[in-house]
C-alpha cells in the first residue's frame, strides 16, 4: 500500500521522486538509490546475510527500509516510526497504567508490541489465532524488554477475560465477517475512552475501526499510518519541506477513497 501510494504520489508531483519495483534484491541496485524499501517477506530472506544490525533491528529481528547514512547502508524500522509517531501526536492521554492489546502474528505483531513498551506500558497481550507463534513472539520480545510482560492471549479468550486495556492495535487483514473480527467488534475488554488503532494496510477502509466508532473509542486508521509512513520517508530523504502536510492530509484521502473496499 505505501508503495501504491508512493506511485499515486509520483502522479500528483512528478519531478519530486523516481520509483522503481523489483521482485528479487541485488546489492547492485543501492548504487543509484536514495532508499530502499522491502516487504517483511523479503526482509526475512536478507536478514541472515545482515552485516550491520542497529539495535532496534536486532532486537525485533526483522527490518523494512534499507537507508545510506555515512556512507554505509542500515537497516531501519519505518513501520515502527510511524506507529509510534501516530500514538505520539493523536493519543496523548493513552492510560499507559492498564495492559494494551495487540493482534498478529509475526513482524508486525512484534514491532506493534515494541512501541507499547517505547510508550511506557509495562503489561502486553499478544493475540491471534496461532497460540504457539505467540509464545515464540513473546520470547523474542522478552528478550530485550526486561521486565515487560508479554502474554498470550488466544482469540477464542479475548471477549471472557477480565482485564480491560487502554489501547488496541490490529496489525492482520480481517477478512470480513470472519471469526477474528466478531471477537475483536465486541470491544467489551476496553476501558472507556480507549484507543483502537488498525495498522493493517491492507484495506484503508478500516471494518474494526468502524465497530470501534460505534463503541465511542477513539480511534486510529491505516490511512494515518500511512500518512506518517510517508512524513517520515521524506524526512529521511531531506525532503520534507516539499510536501505540505495539508497536500498530503488531502492526498492521503483522496487515495483512500479510490482504494476503499466499496470502489
Amino acid at each position: 500500500m505505501l508503495f501504491r501510494f508512493l506511485q499515486f504520489l509520483a502522479g500528483k508531483k512528478p519531478d519530486l521522486f523516481q520509483l522503481e519495483q523489483h521482485q528479487t534484491y541485488s546489492a547492485e541496485l543501492l548504487k543509484d538509490a536514495s532508499a530502499a524499501f522491502f516487504s517483511f517477506e523479503q526482509a526475512r530472506l536478507l536478514y541472515p546475510s545482515l552485516q550491520i544490525l542497529p539495535a532496534q533491528v536486532r532486537m525485533l529481528e526483522c527490518f523494512d527500509f534499507y537507508f545510506p547514512e555515512d556512507g554505509k547502508w542500515y537497516p531501519r524500522l519505518l513501520y515502527y516510526e510511524a506507529i509510534h509517531r501516530v500514538l505520539v501526536e493523536r493519543a496523548r492521554d493513552l492510560n499507559i497504567r492498564v495492559p494494551a492489546f495487540v493482534v498478529g502474528e509475526g513482524e508486525c505483531l512484534r514491532i506493534a508490541a515494541a512501541v507499547c513498551t517505547e510508550l511506557g506500558f509495562s503489561e502486553i497481550y499478544l493475540i491471534g489465532e496461532n497460540t504457539m507463534q505467540l509464545h515464540r513472539e513473546a520470547r523474542i520480545l522478552s528478550r530485550g524488554n526486561l521486565g515487560i510482560k508479554f502474554k498470550v492471549l488466544p482469540i477464542e479468550e479475548l471477549t471472557i477475560q477480565a482485564v480491560s486495556a487502554s489501547l488496541i492495535i490490529n496489525t492482520v487483514h480481517l477478512k470480513h465477517e470472519s471469526e477474528l473480527l466478531k471477537d475483536l467488534s465486541y470491544f467489551n475488554f476496553m476501558n472507556t475512552g480507549g484507543y483502537a488503532f488498525d495498522c493493517n494496510l491492507g484495506n484503508l477502509q478500516s471494518e474494526l475501526m468502524e465497530e470501534a466508532e460505534r463503541a465511542e473509542l477513539k480511534v486510529l486508521q491505516p490511512s494515518d499510518l500511512l500518512q506518517a509512513l510517508v512524513e517520515i520517508v521524506f524526512e529521511k530523504l531531506k525532503q520534507s519541506e516539499v510536501l505540505e502536510r495539508t497536500d498530503l492530509t488531502a492526498w492521503v484521502r483522496e487515495f483512500k477513497e479510490q482504494n476503499s473496499s466499496s470502489v
